[in-house]
């Protein structure tokens, strides 16, 4: 299967802006940030189609992985 993954922010260090990525049927988050070697994840923030989205949510064909930390501030 194939996801989009954009990132933002600090984990634009990991890799480009937007890329797509085969992965295995199954495949989940964690195993997405694995692929990254993403491994500040204390306070990432994970979006699959606009939703958020946990380490153990499996990913489906054509999914839209969104990456990035929060921000704060007034």
């Amino acid at each position: 299967m194939t996801v989009k993954v954009k990132l933002y922010g600090d984990y634009l260090k990991y890799g480009p802006e937007e890329v797509y990525v085969d992965l295995n049927e199954g495949a989940t988050v964690e195993d997405l940030l694995n692929r990254f070697s993403i491994v500040e994840r204390n306070y990432i923030i994970i979006l699959v189609n606009l939703k958020r989205a946990w380490f153990d949510e499996r990913l489906s064909d054509g999914d839209v992985v969104s990456v990035f930390s929060p921000v704060g501030g007034g």
